[in-house]
């Protein structure tokens, strides 16, 4: 897997900071909203979509790809405000389930996102939710993933 090679900028905040890629830089000026805040010893991320652009279906291996630039972008945002994968201490995943832009029904989708996901973590692994939504931002969305992470700034003793 190749990883995203993006700029992501900091804005500092009287709690911590904000953290923009360049990539939702339009969305951010858009939506004004923050993709990820470390406010103490706290970052929280918005949802990052993965979609399907294309009005074709997307197969098995194509969905993943999709996931995996998701959790990457997770993983670097993390980076930017001093956090790992491993200090998220829960997911929230907003699904949506029988979308024509994905050739495989429920069952298939949560089994492609648990085998991307454990790409990522290792046990034990951060509390989630699962949960059915009509319709996601931008069109094609399939899944949004938000995280919440714990990552003292201070080591605790």
């Amino acid at each position: 897997m190749q990883p995203i090679a993006t700029t992501i900028n900091a804005v500092a905040t009287r709690t911590g900071k904000v953290v923009i890629p360049a990539e939702l830089q339009a969305d951010v000026d858009q939506f004004h909203y923050a993709p990820a805040r470390r406010a103490g010893d706290f970052v929280y991320l918005s949802g990052i979509v993965a979609a399907n652009g294309d009005t074709e279906p997307m197969d098995d291996e194509g969905f993943r790809r999709e996931l995996r630039r998701v959790f990457t972008m997770i993983e670097q945002l993390l980076g930017a405000c001093e956090a790992r994968m491993e200090d998220i201490v829960e997911l929230q995943m907003f699904h949506v389930f029988g979308s024509g832009r994905l050739a495989f029904g429920k069952a298939e989708q949560l089994a492609a996102i648990a085998a991307v996901r454990d790409e990522f973590f290792a046990a034990p692994y951060p509390a989630a939710v699962e949960l059915a939504v009509a319709e996601l931002n931008p069109d094609g969305g399939l899944v949004e993933i938000k995280a919440t992470a714990f990552a003292p700034l201070k080591l605790l003793d």
